[in-house]
């Protein structure tokens, strides 16, 4: 081929690469990636990343009663009363969920011997605990309850955010820090959601009602994590948590399942009335059948509560937002994709050696077509294996299809 020949392929490859990677973008090869992706969970060589469990047990009991009119509420107040959430616990537990968080305020001036042996009943129950952030640095560190364990840590704290008091629950239950004002939020960056997992008040860290509940879970005593802001959580069992300077958890939103979800007021019921009223394969029947051996977050998820907004231009809750990083943790699918920028590399390397393909025989042409496929599903594995990072792949085998057509179209110097 001539040198201007040549350009003008490589001008028309180039050109042809950007509407591809523009079509990736826009989600038109979404059933080659969705199959990609779940051949890159399925390899052996990534069971490292599924430790906790092989799919999510995680179900949100949404509290959406807000929206309803106060003659149509399933609880006869709002927020329900002490003894309305007693007969949901005690109903839960039927059940047979592993481990609970109640990520709302449960009020308490004189607890009774009832509750008390309701909440001893509950399969690892967990509660919110709400914390003030400390506005100065001069303050006197408060006594931590005995449900709340500290952590031992490696590294730098002053990014994990810091509380000066705690709202007093006279309770003797496994506890975490639901929410610190000011200074611990779940927030969503663009297409990503960072979940706060850690807090700190003074030299002290503690785990947020999400890692508490999480250990609870899957049984992994508070005293066997080691901390690294900006690195990871790690513990037995095979559990590796990725997390910022701040401790929190970052996954990104386009490529997290929603975890299960089941109407909190269905608890209002026991569990024979539950099985009499929904007929077996019925979808209500067979999200309370997943409760058993699952986390149940119980959070609210009603209008009001869905404000932040997600990539795709609906909302969602809190607690939706918090049941997926749970989900995602538990499985080891916390994948993300490689930056947009970077994906030019691999569709560079298939133009380069599609234009290399250009001047093979024809009979060549298969083994440089399966090569190349081979060495991008290869570099795809190990990057998703190494950090968890997908390499998108369809625009780079794309055009090394093209450059397979073309050198097998493309005439032949006649032989002299």
């Amino acid at each position: 081929m001539t040198p201007r020949l040549t350009l003008l392929l490589l001008l028309s490859a180039s050109a042809f690469g950007v509407l591809l990677h523009r079509e990736q973008q826009r989600g038109s090869f979404e059933s080659f990636d969705r199959g990609h992706r779940e051949f890159l969970r399925a390899n052996p060589g990534s069971s490292e990343w599924t430790t906790m469990a092989t799919e999510p047990q995680v179900i949100l009991a949404r509290l959406d009663d807000p929206d309803l009119p106060a003659a149509q509420r399933a609880f006869e107040a709002w927020p329900p009363r002490l003894d309305e959430w007693q007969v949901v616990l005690q109903n839960l537990t039927e059940w047979q969920p592993r481990a609970v968080s109640f990520n709302l305020p449960l009020v308490v001036d004189n607890s009774s011997g009832g509750l008390l042996k309701t909440l001893a009943a509950v399969p690892g129950f967990t509660l919110g605990q709400e914390a003030t952030a400390a506005f100065s640095r001069e303050f006197m560190p408060p006594e931590l309850p005995p449900g709340l364990p500290v952590l031992r840590v490696q590294g730098e704290l002053a990014s994990i955010p810091q509380f000066e008091t705690l709202r007093a629950i006279s309770l003797p239950v496994r506890r975490g820090i639901s929410q610190v004002d000011l200074g611990q939020k779940v927030v969503v960056e663009g297409e990503w959601c960072r979940v706060p997992l850690l807090a700190r008040t003074g030299s002290s860290v503690v785990p947020t009602l999400a890692l508490q509940s999480l250990l609870t879970w899957s049984t992994i005593p508070p005293d066997r994590l080691l901390v690294q802001p900006g690195t990871a959580i790690t513990g037995p069992k095979g559990m590796v948590i990725p997390i910022d300077e701040s401790g929190c958890f970052r996954f990104y939103l386009p490529l997290s399942a929603r975890a299960g979800s089941v109407q909190a007021d269905e608890f209002l019921f026991g569990k024979t009335r539950a099985e009499t009223t929904y007929a077996e394969g019925t979808a209500e029947r067979r999200a309370l059948q997943a409760v058993s051996g699952s986390l149940v977050w119980l959070g609210v998820d009603d209008a009001a509560s869905r404000l932040l907004k997600l990539p795709d231009g609906n909302t969602a809750s809190i607690a939706d937002l918090t049941t997926r990083a749970l989900a995602a943790i538990q499985t080891g699918r916390f994948i993300r994709p490689l930056p947009s920028a970077w994906q030019a590399v691999p569709q560079a390397a298939a133009i380069f050696l599609g234009l290399w393909m250009l001047r093979w025989k024809r009979r060549n042409l298969w083994k440089g077509l399966l090569g190349g496929a081979f060495l991008l599903l290869t570099a795809s594995l190990l990057a998703f294996q190494t950090n968890h990072t997908w390499v998108p792949l369809a625009p780079a085998l794309v055009q090394l299809g093209m450059a397979f057509l073309a050198g097998w179209l493309m005439p032949r110097p006649a032989a002299a």
